[in-house]
């Protein structure tokens, strides 16, 4: 059977694609692909059969990517799109045009033909084919193609890496609905060959560090280092997931996300030059020990020199120069890299104490934004309650937001809740009649 796309809907008229077979001389219209992925034509009179498509959608980019990709040698095939109203018509003046061109039927067949699509980039390295992403599912949640290469980001995911950028993702999927959160976007290739998406949350879990990390404990030193530069410092022994072995690797945390991810240090080779600088021996050593090291009069390709400290970073796959923060930490030697601020306000303006991030390390209080703090233990149910509008058995009746460091209702609160809750009884209960007096 065909694989038929949906009919479009009254008064949305979709287009057809027509085939022209030079050799034969002969338009066709496509109907579909068989489950050999063989394309299956119709005469262009036979309407009803017609796969009917919307040019400018992912769905149609896919469908013509996979046609070129399997047919190998398009030379003697030409694809066009018209509109269904039309294809008769359309395809009738490309054949006559074919067998006797004029400039003004050239001109016609190049509006309606479609371009073959340039793979150099994906020849180039990417590890994903674009055409293999169910971009139409992807755009429910509120991402697409068009939004990745915006950002800058297309190349990068689809070089198997994970994005730079963060994006606001909401919406209905698989009968669960998503409420709007930001995430950073990857792609995996699962094992029957299609890539899936992959996102990645904001992690608020302040004892992930604390945990063994495929079975590998970190160190005061290592949680230290991967909170104050987002990387481990050093190699890390830890038991391969697949394979079961003991593998070295580099480990570094996201800086947004918080999520840890390792890549293997004895498949790492350190380049030769950075940014036309030679590398020397020792600082080669360094780098594959998963240290950072300072380099010296780099040059930029705005013509600068400037020094910069880089590190391999398992998030970025390789090196990377480490942010204003992570060189502060360096040259502080700071532990924790997280600084306890007072002051700061929950959701519903009550102060309370907190941890700070290096990124937002030297803010003021009110500028400090609530992804960049960890509340300390005695204020947590607190912020919970008033910014995050958690409730527990003990604050679930309560109205007046929690006091600093408060983790349940005083004593007046509590009698204040009783007496709303008997008003709120005694509302509910039906008066009895005392019958009509005479």
């Amino acid at each position: 059977m065909a694989n038929r796309m949906t009919p479009p809907a009254e008064g949305q008229e979709k287009d057809v694609l027509l085939v022209l077979d030079k050799q034969q001389g002969k338009v066709s219209a496509v109907k579909g692909i068989d489950k050999e992925g063989n394309l299956q034509t119709v005469p262009p009179t036979h309407g009803g059969e017609f796969m009917q498509v919307d040019k400018n959608s992912d769905v149609f980019s896919n469908f013509i990517s996979n046609f070129y990709r399997k047919y190998q040698d398009t030379s003697g095939l030409e694809l066009f799109s018209v509109k269904a109203s039309e294809a008769e018509r359309d395809a009738k003046a490309i054949e006559d045009n074919h067998r006797n061109p004029t400039p003004e039927g050239n001109k016609r067949a190049e509006m309606l033909r479609v371009p073959k699509p340039d793979f150099h980039e994906f020849k180039q390295g990417y590890r994903f084919d674009p055409s293999k992403i169910d971009w139409e599912n992807l755009k429910k949640v509120g991402i697409t193609a068009d939004t990745l290469k915006n950002t800058k980001d297309f190349d990068r995911v689809m070089r198997g890496y994970k994005s730079r950028n963060t994006y606001t993702v909401s919406g209905t999927v698989g009968g669960f609905y998503l409420k709007p959160t930001d995430v950073k976007l990857s792609f995996y290739q699962a094992k029957d060959g299609t890539v899936v998406p992959k996102l990645h949350g904001v992690q608020q879990d302040e004892k992930l560090l604390q945990r063994p990390f495929h079975e590998h404990g970190f160190t005061k030193q290592e949680q230290g280092n991967l909170q104050g530069t987002g990387n481990l410092g050093g190699i890390a022994e830890i038991k391969d997931p697949k394979s079961g072995e003991q593998i070295p690797v580099f480990v570094s945390r996201d800086r947004y996300t918080h999520e840890l991810e390792y890549m293997r240090a004895d498949k790492w080779k350190c380049p030769d030059t950075i940014c036309n600088v030679q590398v020397s021996p020792e600082q080669k050593a360094a780098f594959e020990a998963g240290q950072a090291v300072k380099m010296e009069n780099l040059q930029f390709r705005d013509g600068t020199k400037r020094s910069a400290y880089l590190q391999v970073s398992a998030v970025e796959r390789g090196l990377e120069f480490l942010p204003r923060a992570a060189v502060q930490f360096l040259q502080q030697g700071q532990q924790p890299a997280e600084q306890q601020v007072a002051g700061l306000k929950d959701g519903k303006g009550v102060e309370f104490n907190g941890h700070v991030q290096p990124g937002a390390q030297g803010k003021s209080p009110d500028k400090v934004q609530p992804k960049d703090v960890t509340p300390a233990a005695e204020s947590r149910t607190q912020v919970a309650v008033n910014s995050g509008g958690k409730t527990n058995e003990a604050t679930k009746q309560g109205k007046e937001p929690l006091k600093q460091g408060q983790d349940k209702p005083t004593a007046k609160q509590k009698e204040k809740q009783e007496k709303a809750q008997d008003k709120s009884l005694k509302a509910d209960k039906p008066k009895k009649s005392r019958g009509m007096k005479m």
